[in-house]
């Protein structure tokens, strides 16, 4: 299988865990489900990567360490794209405020003002609402892009360990 297909395969992964999170906002029985969905994630690509190579033919080198963690860099590489602009497209079309709306309820919470006045004594939940509110769709994208780029990065190397494993 080529390495795009596995990253489409694992994009789809991460975008479906992310969309279950963001179902879970108003109902949150399919928080779990999220959740495993993105962790089991690496090892789906793990997977497929390990059936890559196992189809290779037998004249070919096998892949070295640091071979199967390039290959699985660029699988999750591929797949926080895909990702982000799932992302992208469900602040876009879908979400309508749902999450600011989330986060407010959240931030004018009576306890949770209270926990945040104890930990940082100039803490104003209004500060924290009028930042939110200036937060453009853009700035979100961009912030997507990188928290999955280094998601990335750090769930390559379980990656490639998945892709190292042989049945025997």
């Amino acid at each position: 299988m080529e390495i795009s297909k596995i990253g489409f395969y694992t994009g789809l992964c991460w975008s479906a865990s992310f969309l279950l999170a963001m179902l879970s906002l108003t109902q949150p029985a399919w928080g779990f489900a999220g959740n495993l969905l993105g962790v089991l994630s690496f090892w789906v690509a793990g997977v497929q990567l390990r059936a890559a190579q196992e189809s290779m033919p037998k004249e070919e080198e096998p892949w070295g360490v640091r071979h199967r963690w390039h290959k699985s860099l660029q699988v999750q590489l591929l797949a926080a794209l895909l990702c982000t602009f799932v992302q992208y497209m469900y602040f876009r079309y879908v979400d309508n405020g749902r999450m600011l709306t989330a986060l407010t309820e959240v931030y004018t919470n009576p306890e949770y003002t209270e926990l945040m006045k104890q930990a940082v004594p100039e803490y104003k939940p209004q500060d924290v609402l009028d930042l939110l509110s200036q937060i453009t769709l853009r700035d979100l994208a961009i912030n997507f892009l990188v928290l999955n780029s280094f998601l990335a990065i750090v769930l390559s190397i379980p990656t490639a360990f998945v892709a190292a494993v042989r049945k025997k």
